[in-house]
């Protein structure tokens, strides 16, 4: 009985050994690590991207400022198979970052207009950079942006909207300009089907957001641009950046008072270029329509009104499609109708206040005095016109016309066009001319002509022939000798006073004839040709050239 109770006695000295604490040490550390972990996890975000690309579960690690805030833990498709959902396990402390205006974006080499990035990710991988928020309520469902943010929630500055009907885009990341620095950039772009105009929001950093006003004009700067307009080529070279990728800038144009200060997220329009927001600060004006009978070509949209070079308005359309042309023209005497605008704002120092009723009043009267438009060429290498406003002299009664409720401005061809007029009927004329039978004639003429040339020569042979004859030649003396025997036989006559005299007169008088005729015949003897050709000039004599010695 002693032993089976010394056997018990050492079962249980067994079954109670202290060895039997190790395992419970090693569970209660292996618990205590598990809450201390637990403990020290922040909350699980979700992550929606388009793509996965680059990112890997127990991997990729969430950062920001490059510090580790979190890891992924699993990658999924979603359940319409259009998007990766990313989740991702945070740490404690970043529990208060997740405030609605938390952005997230994936740093991985890229290539841009700020030039490359994310080289550092070649060698480590990519990773999920993390901007962090205090603002709003907490989230834990994000959305990854697809490029990184070109401005923070801390960035201190005004956000606009810009709107364009124009057909250039420009990307994010574009740069804004004031008079040429860079105060700005895109950071949104997009489409509004509404409106059917490009958006972009843009951001104004600070200080320079105090210059945008109210009064403000925003166009875009396309870095190198080849313009033709009525005043010639102009050519524009900006910055090499701006070269590349265009830009907007803003600013007060001319003729503007400063506006009052705007709210976030105001709205401007975008203009094409700074010469269309200029025309566009002109928002008084008074329309008028020009019916040209002359050619239009060459007159666009936006080229200036002028009055003796000053000018005063600006052409709208051309043609203008508000009228029905066959009501106001025929095939015989055609018209062109051109909506145009006179802006009184563009003369605002010298109207001293007029209001546009008496502006329109006084161009009435300009008009009854003579005013009248008529195109003009204003660049003959382009070819570009402009409506020329200018008072003609003896003008015609013209009665006032309204079409659609427009005022029509009467028109009179310019000088030029008078003159291609004339040019023209001169033309048509001698189109009509019967070249051909004057050619004919013209011919027919050269022929006889030539006739008459080989008869004279022929003439000239036949009297060179006879004047080289000894009989010819003689001719003289035989002259002289039967004058000797008339003069004797007159000798008898001189006796008679009423015979004798006269006669004697005029054979002295022969006789000085026949002495002034024998230069004459000395000459035919010695040229012959001087009867038909004019007489061989004889040349000057030329010095000769000396000789070195």
């Amino acid at each position: 009985m002693s032993t089976d109770n010394n056997n018990l006695q050492e079962v249980r000295k067994i079954r109670f050994n202290t060895i039997w604490f190790v395992p419970l040490i090693a569970l209660l550390v292996a618990g205590w690590m598990v809450y201390q972990n637990w403990s020290n996890q922040g909350p699980e975000v979700t992550l929606i991207a388009q793509n996965a690309d680059g990112i890997e579960a127990g991997k990729t690690k969430v950062k920001a400022r490059n510090v580790d805030v979190g890891m992924v833990t699993a990658v999924r498709l979603s359940d319409d198979f259009n998007q990766a959902i990313i989740t991702v396990q945070m740490n404690k402390n970043a529990s208060k970052m997740l405030h609605a205006d938390a952005q997230f974006w994936v740093v991985k080499p890229r290539i841009g207009k700020a030039g490359v990035s994310g080289l550092g990710t070649l060698l480590s991988g990519a990773y999920i950079e993390m901007e962090p928020s205090l603002k709003g309520e907490l989230k834990t469902r994000f959305t990854i942006l697809p490029n990184p943010p070109v401005s923070t929630n801390k960035s201190q500055g005004i956000h606009l909207k810009l709107f364009s009907t124009g057909s250039s885009k420009m990307d994010v990341g574009t740069a804004v300009h004031f008079r040429g620095y860079d105060v700005g950039y895109i950071e949104k772009v997009g489409f509004d089907i509404k409106k059917n105009a490009i958006t972009y929001q843009v951001f104004i950093r600070a200080p320079y957001d105090s210059l945008v006003n109210s009064a403000v004009h925003f166009w875009i700067t396309p870095g190198f641009s080849l313009q033709s307009s009525a005043r010639g080529f102009e050519v524009r070279l900006d910055s090499l950046e701006t070269l590349f990728s265009g830009g907007i800038s803003f600013g007060m144009l001319k003729d503007q008072h400063i506006g009052h200060p705007v709210k976030n997220l105001s709205q401007f329009e975008l203009y094409a270029s700074k010469q269309s927001a200029q025309n566009h600060v002109y928002n008084e004006f008074i329309n008028y329509l020009f019916l040209f009978k002359e050619n239009v070509s060459g007159l666009e949209v936006g080229a200036p009104v002028e009055y003796r070079g000053l000018r005063i308005g600006t052409v709208m359309q051309v043609p203008y499609n508000g009228l029905d042309i066959r009501a106001l023209t025929s095939m015989t005497d055609p018209v062109i109708p051109v909506l145009a605008r006179i802006e009184p704002q563009r003369l605002d120092h010298q109207l001293n206040g007029m209001t546009r009723q008496e502006f329109k009043n006084m161009i009435q009267k300009s008009i009854h005095d003579g005013l009248r438009a008529s195109l003009k060429t204003s660049n003959l290498l382009t070819g570009a016109k402009i409506i020329d406003l200018n008072v003609v002299a003896s003008p015609q009664r013209i009665k006032t016309k309204t079409l659609k409720g427009i005022d029509v401005f009467p028109t009179t061809p310019n000088s030029l066009a008078n003159i291609e007029t004339k040019v023209s009927i001169i033309l048509d004329k001698l189109s009509k001319a019967p070249i051909d039978e004057s050619f004919s004639h013209v011919n027919h003429t050269m022929i006889e002509a030539s006739n008459t040339l080989q008869s004279i020569k022929k003439l000239t042979n036949d009297l060179n022939a006879l004047l080289q004859k000894k009989d010819t030649q003689a001719l003289p003396q035989q002259v002289l000798e039967a004058v000797q025997e008339l003069k004797k036989t007159l000798v008898t006559y001189q006796g008679d006073g009423q015979i004798g005299g006269p006669v004697r007169d005029s054979i002295e008088s022969l006789q000085r004839s026949l002495n002034e005729l024998q230069p004459l015949l000395r000459e035919l003897r010695n040229d012959p040709n001087v009867l038909i050709f004019d007489k061989k000039t004889q040349k000057d004599i030329q010095p000769r050239a000396g000789t070195q010695q």
